[in-house]
């Protein structure tokens, strides 16, 4: 009974696969339309006229003609190599040790303001600071001083 019942159900799959394919049971489809000929056309339609819009010429094709070739021009020269710049070793002038800042007034008379090796020192006439002795101090022709090696000098205000 099995086995009836197996070959009934392929029997009914294979004409029901058939009925599908073939389309019977359904309507005839409709046929396909016969082309018929045009007639031949005697005139030829004009291009229609370009927009400024569209480019000149077809983007998506490769021109015809070659461009030149790229060896016609100058050969290609290597970069000139950068030479570090040499720091500048001229020796700069060297600041005196001793440089007259100003003058100041107090009750003991005129005393000169020195600036002695980045240092400011008000001294007297008589007084040393760092081995420099102040000898004269005047407003209008500025100050004479000894150094530590008894060479005298004079400062002249700026």
């Amino acid at each position: 009974m099995r086995l009836r019942a197996v070959a009934a159900g392929l029997l009914l799959l294979a004409l029901s696969a058939v009925v599908l394919t073939t389309g019977a049971g359904r309507g005839a489809a409709p046929a396909a339309p016969t082309p018929t000929p045009a007639p031949p056309q005697t005139v030829t339609a004009a291009a229609p006229p370009r927009s400024p819009a569209m480019p000149e010429r077809n983007v998506f094709e490769y021109e015809r003609e070659q461009a030149p070739f790229p060896a016609l021009l100058e050969p290609l020269r290597p970069a000139p190599s950068q030479v570090p710049r040499t720091p500048d070793v001229s020796p700069k002038p060297a600041e005196p040790a001793v440089r007259l800042v100003g003058f100041l007034r107090r009750a003991g008379g005129l005393e000169a303001a020195l600036a002695i090796r980045g240092s400011v020192f008000v001294l007297a006439v008589g007084e040393r600071a760092e081995g420099y002795l102040l000898l004269s101090a005047d407003e209008d022709t500025g100050v004479r001083i000894e150094g530590p090696d008894g060479a005298a000098f004079t400062l002249a205000p700026s």
